[in-house]
């Protein structure tokens, strides 16, 4: 059996009473203090016994007479235990306290309670500019889904959030239970180290165990994320896509695709297709199709294609969309806009180009959005089976 066991730090040395209660209770049953490490303390095993743990601010016993006065009374020097504290142990269970006077020992918790506070007030701003940088943009932007939700990569920053918060509830709850501690000193109270710090560690258990699940969901959401994450191109393409064929839309028998041989992988980009996925919409498309006749008609089709987690986003979505792509960056009046009636879809928008051949059609279904942009001469609507085909798309 190895002489020194390893523990997780339990509770916050912050936590003055609890955590010398919960020392002294390991030391019951034979575990003894003896240093700390990276993650936590190391206990040395022994014959269980009555031993006394005190914290004193860090430093405030340094000089020589006041270390000779602690060793006249069996109090002994370990080692500095956190940001804050001297920590010194007693195994005669007859000495007198380190400290005797509550009230005089509340006032030497004084400037730890100063360093405390502005701690807690640091914490507390931090936390409040990470808020504001999440929620900022649903105010500040005018397509806060498309964006910073959906097809952002980083939407599952919301997880950091929540495990900042929760990081910062653990570590302002420790600092509370100080502050209250140092308020019962004031009014000549002594400390509690009774078996009320095992509710302390059960509270700071959950945290630390709500705050590790949470870390791991969101290494699978980056790990996921990231492997989905496809493209290729359209010719050739063995798996299936949301695809509304250009082809058939213009029934062209003379159109041929439109090679753009530009790229120095040899991708034909005007007949593409990409796939990403976010947490708020874990199946995204971009497809673009472009056709030429070999003269000067050369129609366009580029298909988004959405499916989200959230269904309530669905219709919002599409208001960003249309917002995004007919009024957003254009001049006002170039598309003539009008929610229409479309078979198998929730709604549906049209937006016509008021000066050049062209639409741009905005569906959505349940929690599946398209946006559709075509430049050409056909109507996107003369024939309702084939933009349906995208809304029962099953990957």
């Amino acid at each position: 059996m190895k002489d020194t066991v390893r523990k997780w730090m339990r509770l916050d040395p912050i936590d003055m009473d609890h955590f010398e209660g919960w020392l002294e209770t390991m030391a019951r049953k034979g575990l003894f203090f003896e240093r700390t490490w990276a993650l936590g303390i190391v206990f040395r095993r022994g014959e269980p016994a009555c031993v006394r743990y005190r914290l004193d601010p860090a430093g405030s016993l340094w000089n020589r007479e006041d270390q000779n006065y602690c060793k006249s009374l069996g109090w002994e020097f370990v080692c500095q235990v956190g940001r804050y504290f001297d920590l010194y142990v007693n195994r005669d269970s007859e000495a007198p306290e380190l400290h005797t006077d509550p009230v005089v020992q509340s006032y030497a918790l004084e400037q730890v309670a100063n360093r405390a506070k502005r701690t807690c007030i640091l914490l507390t701003a931090l936390t409040l500019v990470m808020l504001a940088a999440v929620l900022l943009p649903f105010f500040l932007f005018s397509t806060p889904i498309l964006t910073w939700l959906v097809e952002s990569p980083t939407s599952g920053n919301l997880l950091v959030i929540l495990l900042d918060l929760l990081s910062t509830a653990m570590t302002v709850q420790a600092y509370r239970s100080f502050f209250r501690l140092r308020k019962r000193l004031e009014e000549g109270q002594p400390p509690r180290r009774d078996g009320s710090w095992k509710s302390a560690v059960r509270w700071q258990q959950v945290l630390n165990w709500t705050g590790l699940a949470l870390a791991v969901v969101y290494a699978t959401v980056l790990i996921v994320t990231t492997s989905r994450s496809w493209e290729g191109q359209l010719d050739g393409l063995s798996k299936p896509v949301p695809t509304l064929s250009l082809a058939e839309l213009e029934h062209n028998l003379a159109l041929e695709p439109l090679v753009d041989g530009r790229w120095a992988d040899g991708q034909d980009r005007n007949n593409y297709v990409s796939f990403t996925c976010t947490p708020v919409a874990p199946e995204q498309y971009e497809i673009v199709q472009k056709l030429t006749d070999g003269r000067d008609y050369e129609p366009r089709l580029t298909t988004r294609w959405y499916r989200l987690s959230l269904p309530f986003l669905a219709s919002p979505l599409l208001d960003e969309l249309v917002y995004q792509y007919t009024r957003y960056n254009y001049a006002p009046g170039e598309y003539d806009v009008e929610e229409i009636s479309l078979p198998g879809f929730d709604r549906a928008v049209l937006a016509t180009d008021s000066q050049w051949p062209g639409q741009r059609l905005f569906l959505q279904k349940g929690n599946v959005v398209v946006y559709l942009s075509y430049s050409g001469n056909q109507d996107l609507t003369c024939r309702p089976e084939l933009p349906e085909e995208l809304s029962s798309f099953q990957n």
